[in-house]
């Protein structure tokens, strides 16, 4: 079926947009640039984000069609070239039971059709044979987080993530994904919240880092907005 859709729909290469074969994510071209080495950026609450890409050029592209114009396809490769790091890199060593991801509130959710970090993490969690579970959930109405500027992003207090009652995470070592890492910010907030729950340990992955990720600056709006939490500000 698929070779036959492929002769009138031929898939194209998320980030070159060129034809590929139909049981291809991307072409050799393409696939041939992906980096070697992966990125590696601590985030604010001691845990390292792991990505295959920084968020730049045919990447960034192939992320904003997936996000927003709806190009699921996009999300295979993406979430092929995370697994890869993953198994192959940086997690390869280490175990974790459970594959989940960063939570979209249901508003947003049902508007975009999707979870960006949700698909990623599925069809991830296949090529790496772990199972996926939603562990985490968002309150409806909460700021959307690419309509933020960086700082706000970082000193905007959020208590709109949740833990599901019904996580069974007691003891357990969790993956935790998401589309692209800005800040680190959404990523401590949930990785802290599931070591809350009872996880005993929480790595952190993403399609991309942001290309102007900076943990310093990211320290500094952090420690900045906790001191100010403290003093009831």
């Amino acid at each position: 079926m698929n070779r036959i859709l492929a002769i009138f729909f031929p898939p194209k290469c998320p980030y070159c947009d060129k034809p590929i074969r139909y049981d291809m994510t991307e072409c050799l071209v393409c696939r041939a640039k992906f980096p070697k080495v992966p990125r590696i950026e601590p985030i604010p609450t001691g845990e390292i984000c792991v990505a295959p890409f920084t968020y730049s050029t045919e990447v960034r592209k192939a992320i904003i069609e997936y996000k927003f114009r709806g190009k699921k396809f996009n999300s295979e490769s993406l979430a092929g070239a995370l697994a890869n790091t993953i198994r192959n890199v940086y997690y390869k060593d280490m175990s974790f039971e459970i594959i989940t991801c960063v939570p979209m509130s249901a508003e947003r959710k049902k508007k975009r059709g999707f979870n960006q970090s949700e698909l990623i993490a599925r069809y991830a969690s296949k090529l790496l044979d772990k199972p996926f579970e939603n562990l985490l959930y968002r309150d409806t109405g909460a700021a959307i987080q690419h309509e933020m500027t960086y700082e706000q992003r970082i000193t905007t207090k959020d208590d709109t993530y949740h833990v599901l009652d019904n996580a069974d995470i007691k003891g357990k070592k969790l993956l935790l994904i998401d589309d692209v890492m800005t800040t680190g910010t959404t990523l401590s907030k949930c990785s802290a919240l599931l070591k809350e729950s009872g996880a005993e340990r929480v790595f952190c992955a993403s399609v991309a880092i942001a290309k102007g990720y900076s943990f310093s600056n990211t320290m500094m709006y952090y420690n900045k907005r906790q001191l100010d939490e403290r003093k009831g500000v």
